[in-house]
């Protein structure tokens, strides 16, 4: 199956990622990808999961972005998306109904907000609406736990709710988070770097659609990590729901904002 991704040359799907450097956010190259794939295939696709995805280079606006895609097997889907015959990303996805809704863990659901932080105009470069994070409710040895919520007014969003790799991009954002803090920790003064969300791995999802407006929890836990590129473990809930659990990986790109 081929297809083109036409990449809007501005508007809402780059509003707020990021002022001054406009980026389409990793998720939305995904998000994108399956919207490609339902219309070719002439019904919505949904995802169970994704087993991997490499973002290799950057989309911009105006892009247009080849998509190939092959069937692995009767759930299991290789895509891959090219600019001017170079590969941008590749993934594979696991087509089918979400796991559907577990209880979170017991650690994510007793955390309890924290005041002693910067605000998060001195932790992230993302702006609204692209920016999901709403506070931090707790520090940890090695990551965060965090609330946020889609706005409505975010690019993902269509009928009142985001495809489940939104999800994704609020873990993203709480990492990028807890860099800043360990910065700020280390030279006491807070500033945000444009970083990139660069894979995924495991990825499981509980749910097919995540509702915007919607208090989320985020938690990220260290997994490893190679300056600039650092692994985390991730889950996202909904009211102690699973909503996303897996490990991505995230590339800090330069001390500029």
């Amino acid at each position: 199956m081929n297809s083109t991704i036409e990449v809007p040359s501005g508007g809402a799907w780059f509003e707020g990622h990021f002022p001054g450097r406009p980026i389409l956010p990793g998720v939305a190259e995904l998000a994108l990808a399956v919207e490609a794939l339902a219309r070719e295939a002439g019904r919505p696709v949904s995802l169970r999961g994704i087993a991997f995805a490499r973002l290799r280079q950057l989309v911009f606006p105006g892009d247009h972005i080849e998509l190939v895609a092959r069937e692995l097997d009767a759930t299991r889907l290789r895509i891959d998306l090219k600019r001017d015959g170079g590969l941008v990303a590749n993934a594979e996805l696991i087509l089918g109904s979400p796991e559907g809704s577990r209880e979170a863990t017991a650690s994510a659901a007793s955390a309890k907000k924290q005041t002693a932080f910067p605000g998060l105009d001195e932790l992230l470069p993302h702006r609204a609406p692209m920016r999901f994070l709403t506070s931090i409710l707790q520090e940890t040895a090695n990551g965060l736990v965090c609330a946020a919520r889609i706005p409505a007014a975010c690019a993902l969003v269509a009928k009142d709710s985001a495809p489940p790799v939104a999800a994704i991009e609020a873990a993203a954002q709480a990492a990028a988070a807890w860099e800043a803090l360990r910065r700020w920790r280390d030279a006491g003064l807070a500033a945000p770097r444009i970083g990139y969300l660069v894979a995924l791995r495991e990825i499981v999802f509980y749910t097919a659609q995540v509702p915007a407006e919607r208090d989320l929890q985020v938690s990220i836990n260290l997994e490893a990590a190679a300056p600039p590129l650092t692994h985390y473990r991730i889950e996202v809930t909904l009211e102690g729901r699973l909503v996303a659990r897996g490990t991505i990986a995230t590339f800090l790109a330069d001390k500029r904002q």
